[in-house]
């Protein structure tokens, strides 16, 4: 049984060399992803200086928040961690936390076996704006490094303030000629957690998809937020959870305050309600807001 380990990273060397250090293991391999925008030497040097053991760097790409390099990132280290034989594929992000050893998650991936956990749920939906409309049917375009999505014509525009008005009808004459969008017919459209845990035969099934499908990634270059539907969607929006289990569970702990786009920085006080969970990483930490819950966790996971 040899477990693979994502890692996509964007900040806090010292924090992720803490994350690689714990999740060392005989059978788990870690694939690292550092987003092209930092500066890699501060990386370099928190993981030299930590007893984090075999790490596979991948292919950098500029990961901003919401863009489809993100969904590149985690392909590529799936594509690698395939290739290498591995047997069960995690992706978390470097400001994750293990709520239990490392060893106990190995022995979930091999019990696990052609099981998968993936949140996901079909679209539209009401817990997404616009039941998530407009991620499958607007255009989404990278703007000065940021994603801006293209509220089309017949459509409510009373959410965008004057700049935001402004914005979008340039955003109308840049997608000018462009045809209706729509979700590839081949899929059903399913959002959920970025964050994933496949089996060998999900992982298989998702490389095979996208070579007989390679207009589905280039579809994903306009979708607000793609690595919450690329995956989802190949996997509970295909023939492929007919023929084997994908339970709605990305296994991973996270608190959100209301209307908020990224989950709530963990803190002590959240300690409790995280150990009696059943999930298999938390998120997300920051230790220069609080380093005591980390401390905590890092002493309860390599006991």
């Amino acid at each position: 049984m040899k477990l693979a380990i994502v890692v996509l990273a964007h900040d806090r060397p010292a924090q992720l060399a803490r994350l690689l250090s714990v999740l060392r293991h005989p059978d788990a391999r870690a694939y690292l992803h550092l987003d092209r925008r930092v500066a890699l030497e501060p990386f370099t040097e928190a993981l030299a200086d930590a007893d984090i053991g075999e790490v596979t760097w991948l292919s950098r790409h500029a990961t901003s928040w919401a863009s489809p390099q993100l969904v590149d990132a985690a392909l590529e280290g799936l594509r690698r961690s395939v290739a290498d034989g591995c047997d069960y594929f995690l992706l978390i992000s470097g400001r994750d936390f293990p709520l239990r050893p490392v060893g106990e998650i190995v022995a979930f991936a091999e019990a696990a076996g052609s099981r998968s956990y993936v949140e996901s749920f079909p679209l539209p939906d009401p817990r997404w704006r616009l039941g998530g409309r407009d991620r499958t049917d607007f255009y989404t375009y990278t703007v000065r490094g940021r994603r801006e999505t293209c509220v089309p014509r017949g459509e409510d525009t009373s959410h965008l303030n004057r700049k935001g008005r402004l914005l979008n009808a340039m955003l109308r004459l840049r997608g000018l000629g462009r045809p209706t969008r729509r979700f590839p017919a081949y899929a059903r459209p399913c959002g959920g957690s970025q964050w994933w845990n496949l089996s060998r035969a999900a992982a298989e099934h998702v490389l095979a998809f996208l070579d007989e499908h390679p207009d589905y990634r280039r579809y994903h270059e306009h979708s607000l937020a793609p690595d919450e539907i690329f995956f989802q969607s190949i996997l509970a929006g295909t023939g492929f959870a007919e023929r084997a289990e994908v339970v709605d569970d990305s296994l991973r702990f996270m608190r959100w305050r209301r209307d908020e786009s990224h989950p709530r920085v963990l803190g002590i006080d959240d300690l409790p309600a995280m150990l009696e969970s059943e999930a298999l990483f938390a998120r997300k930490f920051d230790a220069t807001v609080d380093d005591a819950v980390l401390a905590r966790l890092g002493e309860r996971v390599t006991a």
